[in-house]
């Protein structure tokens, strides 16, 4: 496995180590058909205590695809799931004094990304909302 390769300690999103990984053994240059037995006999390797234990613990041979081992891993480390973000979050962001127009629009896309999809006049709404009124001139021009 490349060194760039995340390892999974149980604090964070499962599904984004998940994700993660499939993506970095997908990008080896593997045949199409080792990369599901590759997912599933390296996925050990990413792990590190608590899951770590975790995966010790399954009896051998139990899992047989990879898709398996993703739903008991997911099951087993649910609590580390991040909170899904809702639709309306969105508005709750704010630029704050002295923030740059270009720094608040990274916080929220940031935000914006990790939203179910919404409609784009939603986000451009949101968007609106949250611009300070007493923001540079940059600023009020977009408001204008």
């Amino acid at each position: 496995m490349p060194p760039y390769l995340r390892i999974y300690d149980g604090t964070t999103d499962p599904e984004d180590h998940v994700t993660h990984y499939v993506t970095v053994v997908k990008g080896n240059d593997l045949a199409k058909e080792q990369v599901s037995s590759i997912l599933l006999k390296k996925f050990g390797e990413t792990l590190t205590g608590g899951a770590l234990t975790w995966y010790s613990k399954l009896p051998a041979r139990s899992i047989q695809t990879f898709e398996e081992m993703t739903n008991k891993f997911l099951s087993a480390h649910a609590g580390a799931k991040k909170a899904k973000t809702r639709v309306n979050d969105i508005f709750a962001i704010k630029q704050s004094l002295g923030e740059g127009l270009r720094d608040f629009l990274a916080h929220f896309n940031k935000v914006r990304m990790t939203l179910p999809k919404e409609s784009e006049v939603m986000a451009v709404a949101a968007f609106q909302n949250g611009l300070s009124r007493d923001g540079s001139r940059e600023t009020r021009k977009l408001l204008s």
